[in-house]
């Protein structure tokens, strides 16, 4: 019994010492989770001194880099999925039939935190300002929303997600509230909802090709320009698709699925350092008959910039979260402006807005500071304080009392007499920009709230920036 139990513990540590050993000619160089690999550790700090963390860097390094890494996550991956019917990766939800769902977008599958009523006016009411901003400069615009893959597919998401608190989504009751703004606004959940062949990936978070070619027309059309629609493309399948959520779960050696692959064509070139449609910047300049293009996309539009890229002269396409688009506005000169943001990211409308110089309030202004329902001195954090992502900008903002608040109010904001429309940030929040020469200090502010009349709920001498 005593040399079985030593054989079975020499055993043990010899089959956990292989990764160790195999790295000398079999190390772990790629990872396909998103992030970028731990460096080896130097034994001094970058001022010269011991580094006192090199243990902990050792094992941060041992731990991306150890052999056979990726192969056992993989086994790993299909022993929980295959026999538990459970994914390995915490952001990552396994699905009926080989499907996969970003964790991310339970809470709008179930229902559990939809925005309320006065942040789905908030997002409305973000949008409209920029619109009216771009439209200002002659610009055509489109938002477009791409569905999260469950609100396509949950017939394909675990048993146990199956009792939801509510079946409404959030862009389910802001697509009215778009169009009561004027908001031109692509529908693209209600065009996918409208097909009945299945236009996304199991085990990617995204559209397949057909899937990007009708986003794609649903987008142009919403604009009312003429564009190839591809329909006489010619198509072929390739069974080499390897999901994003794939990756994540099997690393390098999950399925490959089959995908359309159109010959669209190419009218146009890729400009500066073009590496991939993950850029996160991308110049393309064209033939296209519809002008100069800025388009701020995320991870949805890979498959739509060789699509659209094909329809302007010039393109510009960013991903980046808070949109400089005043900035970019001035660069680029665009005639046509794009927002696209997957339904799930919809409340960064609220808490990162596009960044322009507010607009002036051109209605009528009544009230006082010591109108009724005036807040307390001290009581909200009204502040002006350099903007955080573009330094030739100040952000004066602050909260108001929730009770002086109805879900369809405006707030705007009276910066030295001028009254300048605010937007509106998370629940009760509030959010101005100007550029720096335009503010002079000391700033007698005052916020005010629209209803039947505008009054003033808080009024404030700022004599500094925060």
């Amino acid at each position: 019994m005593k040399k079985f139990l030593i054989g079975f513990i020499i055993a043990g540590i010899a089959i956990m010492a292989i990764p160790l050993a195999a790295m000398t000619f079999r190390p772990t160089v790629s990872s396909t989770d998103n992030r970028k690999m731990a460096e080896f550790p130097g034994v001094t700090d970058a001022k010269g001194e011991l580094n006192l963390g090199f243990f902990s860097g050792f094992e941060d390094w041992f731990k991306d880099h150890f052999a056979f890494r990726n192969e056992l996550i993989y086994a790993d991956a299909r022993i929980q999925n295959d026999v538990f019917k459970v994914s390995n990766v915490e952001s990552v939800i396994s699905g009926k039939d080989g499907w996969l769902f970003y964790k991310s977008t339970l809470n709008d599958y179930l229902g559990t935190e939809r925005l309320s009523e006065r942040e789905i006016y908030n997002v409305a009411h973000n949008l409209s300002i920029a619109y009216d901003y771009i439209r200002g400069r002659g610009c055509d615009f489109v938002l477009a929303v791409p569905a999260n893959k469950n609100t396509l597919y949950g017939e394909n998401m675990p048993y146990y997600y199956s009792l939801k608190a509510d079946d409404t989504q959030d862009t389910d009751v802001l697509t009215p509230v778009l169009e009561q703004k004027g908001v031109p606004y692509a529908d693209l959940i209600k065009a996918f909802k409208d097909e009945d062949e299945v236009l996304y990936l199991k085990t990617d978070s995204h559209w397949n090709n057909k899937g990007a070619i009708l986003a794609y027309n649903t987008i142009m059309d919403a604009l009312g320009y003429v564009h190839d629609d591809y329909s006489a493309s010619v198509v072929s399948e390739k069974a080499e698709e390897t999901g994003d959520l794939g990756r994540m779960v099997y690393t390098f050696y999950g399925p490959k699925e089959e995908n359309d692959v159109y010959d669209t064509g190419r009218d146009y070139e890729y400009l500066g350092n073009f590496s991939s449609v993950e850029d996160g910047r991308i110049e393309t300049g064209g033939t296209g008959s519809n002008g100069k293009l800025l388009m701020f996309r995320d991870s949805f539009g890979n498959t739509l910039v060789p699509l659209i890229a094909n329809e302007f002269s010039e393109g510009f396409f960013t991903r980046e979260n808070l949109y400089a688009l005043e900035r970019h506005m001035d660069e680029r000169q665009p005639d046509t402006v794009i927002f696209e943001k997957v339904q799930r990211n919809l409340k960064e409308f609220i808490t990162m807005p596009p960044v322009i110089t507010a607009p002036v309030y051109e209605g009528a202004v009544s009230g006082s500071a010591d109108a009724e329902g005036k807040q307390k001195e001290g009581e909200t954090d009204l502040a002006i304080k350099p903007l955080a992502s573009d330094a030739a900008y100040y952000e004066i903002s602050g909260t108001i009392d929730g009770d002086l608040l109805e879900p369809d109010m405006d707030v705007l904001v009276d910066i030295n007499g001028i009254v300048y429309r605010a937007y509106h940030t998370g629940e009760n929040g509030f959010s101005v920009y100007l550029k720096k020469e335009a503010l002079t200090l000391p700033a007698e502010v005052k916020v005010l709230v629209t209803g039947e009349t505008v009054q003033t709920v808080e009024a404030k001498t700022i004599t500094d920036v925060t």
